[in-house]
């Protein structure tokens, strides 16, 4: 019983609030019974109820006002009880203030119970809910949080359930919506799943710019097998009650979106660059986390994160391990952010599905309560600081296959990435190795305005013009057919960040092709090619035998040393440096 303590006096307190005021009649009219129970069996009006025929109804004066405030309908082979809590609706049936109580197929039993609240009696609902019932015994609920004024509907719900159709929900803008568990013990809720999913849109267009997702585990749950907890809701349906000290936050998503405004994001399409998961274990216990809605049927309080609070939990939240998601070609369409994935280096309670392809992934197995980012000189992009190692598989944008892999490490454990390895698909060995004794970070603040502005103002174009720039140099000396093919998919790209990532591609391709061709043209001229002919281990002062002059050795090494400086200057992201090697060895 202690799990179940803070509920227990949670509810006592409610208890004792609500002793000096009657209770509403709308909630006398759904009443429950101490272990939880909701049905229409014993109601007066139930024997009408059960004659009506489908689009047949009825209506009640449950308030005493002497006007309808109860509308009883056949809809769909169900009996709905739809009751307007504010007592003075034109119309019961308007999802402002309305509770809908659903008996599937007219049983009687209540399986759905779906309320909307309109806090500030402007006509529109702010809150909505979705009671799930089994044999008639409430399990657990969805609840939503709407902060923008505008009565979007939080879930969209089909027979009375949240759907599949998630891009007509709310699920963007100032909201958050999360689940929470019945406790019939201390006839209180407790918070599991997904509590909270939160949405932030300081802009106020109504979109979002930020999305976080806290993960909530039993203890037991915690250490199982299934690596998709946070989305197996066999916990809420059972029975057996849970306490909020068996509760733990087991992974928290935090996403940004960067995209230059103003965004004009279908609907359909909402998205976010890159995201943090992070897998803990921390107890559920957070300032603002008790919240009480007096209109709200009882329980009246509920337990999540609160909205103003999360996103500095989220960024100082105790993760023993980090994963760092960047959608490096704005392939991914998600309004949950963006997700880690079940290969390599495993992180419980990603979600899913999860796009694989051209998705940047870096990871921390270290313990961190802080997320940090840099943005690296070497490869012109931003990264997480700590991060251990970096993989990205390109493919699927202009084959129909894998065509590159890239990865990186920190191999000093300093928290910068320091060794670039590239692979060719087909190819068991790199194509390119780089390691740079200076990692040229810079350490840059998580603030989206700034890394927004930033971003699209002055990394995306100068990485575009230096891509474009060394590009043309590196095809007089090579061609690639499979870079000219991403070059031709990043001049049809409208989008800097997609373009980008395209022309990085096609400039690797480019760079093996140019660097190949030069060693193969070097190792071709008169000296090393005489020189692997000489039969004796030591030679005379002089051209040897009358093969190759002094002059011929110099001109060669030269010419190595610029092949060096531009493979190094390309490696240490000193483009400008490579470009001008190129243009000298073409002398």
């Amino acid at each position: 019983m202690a799990g179940a303590l803070p509920g227990l006096l949670l509810a006592q307190g409610e208890a004792k609030k609500a002793r000096p005021a009657p209770t509403p009649w709308y909630m006398n009219a759904t009443e429950m019974t101490p272990e939880g129970r909701l049905t229409f069996l014993d109601q007066p009006w139930w024997p009408r109820a059960q004659a009506l025929k489908e689009g047949e109804s009825f209506t009640l004066d449950l308030s005493g006002d002497g006007r309808p405030d109860t509308k009883i309908v056949r809809k769909d082979g169900n009996l709905v009880e739809a009751i307007d809590d504010s007592g003075k609706a034109a119309d019961i049936w308007n999802e402002a203030d309305t509770a809908y109580v659903v008996s599937y197929k007219g049983t009687g039993l209540v399986d759905r119970m779906v309320a909307y609240t309109d806090n500030n009696a402007d006509g529109k609902a702010d809150e909505m809910e979705i009671r799930y019932y089994k044999d008639g015994y409430l399990r657990y609920a969805w609840f939503g949080e709407n902060y923008d004024n505008d009565g979007a509907k939080m879930i969209h719900t089909t027979n009375w359930q949240y759907d599949a159709r998630q891009f007509e929900s709310k699920f963007r803008g100032n909201s958050m919506i999360y689940l929470n568990k019945y406790d019939p013990r201390t006839r209180s809720w407790v918070p599991l799943s997904e509590c909270p999913f939160a949405f932030y849109d300081p802009n106020h267009d109504g979109l979002g710019e930020m999305v976080i997702r806290a993960a909530v585990q039993t203890e037991d749950a915690a250490r199982g097998n299934d690596l998709d907890r946070g989305n197996n809701y066999d916990v809420a349906w059972q029975q057996e009650p849970i306490g909020l000290n068996e509760l733990r936050l087991a992974n928290v998503r935090l996403s940004y979106n960067l995209d230059p405004e103003p965004r004009h994001d279908a609907l359909e399409k909402p998205h976010y660059n890159f995201g943090f998961t992070m897998l803990g274990d921390s107890v559920y216990r957070w300032p603002g986390m008790y919240y009480r809605n007096p209109k709200r049927r009882a329980p009246q309080t509920v337990v999540r994160m609160d909205w103003k609070n999360l996103p500095a939990e989220a960024l100082a939240y105790r993760a023993a391990m980090t994963g760092f998601s960047w959608d490096e070609a704005r392939t991914v369409y998600r309004w949950e952010g963006q997700f880690w994935i079940y290969e390599r280096r495993i992180i419980a309670n990603t979600g899913g599905p999860i796009e694989r392809w051209n998705m940047r992934r870096e990871y921390s197995g270290a313990k961190s309560s802080s997320r940090q980012m840099y943005y690296s000189g070497i490869d012109r992009r931003y990264h997480m600081k700590g991060a251990s190692e970096m993989w990205l598989e390109v493919g699927h944008l202009v084959s129909d296959g894998k065509d590159m892999e890239v990865r990186a490490y920190d191999t000093d454990g300093d928290g910068y990435l320091d060794r670039w390895e590239v692979f060719r698909e087909g190819t068991a060995a790199p194509v390119r190795v780089t390691q740079v004794k200076n990692p040229k970070a810079r350490p840059v603040a998580l603030d989206r305005t700034l890394l927004r502005d930033e971003y699209n103002g002055k990394v995306l174009p100068e990485a575009i013009a230096a891509d474009e720039q060394l590009i043309a140099a590196m095809k007089k000396v090579a061609d690639s057919e499979l870079g000219a093919k991403y070059e031709a998919a990043a001049a049809q790209s409208e989008m800097l960040e997609r373009k980008r990532y395209l022309l990085d591609v096609a400039r690797e391709l480019y760079f093996v092709a140019a660097r190949d061709a030069l060693y193969a043209k070097s190792g071709e001229g008169t000296y090393p090619k005489l020189a692997r002919q000489a039969g004796k281990r030591t030679m005379a002062a002089g051209p040897v035998e009358g093969r190759f002059t002094m002059g011929d050795t110099t001109r060669y090494w030269s010419r190595e040393g610029l092949i060096e400086q531009f493979v190094r200057g390309y490696g240490e992201g000193d483009l400008a440096d490579a470009a001008k090697a190129l243009e000298e060895l073409s002398h």
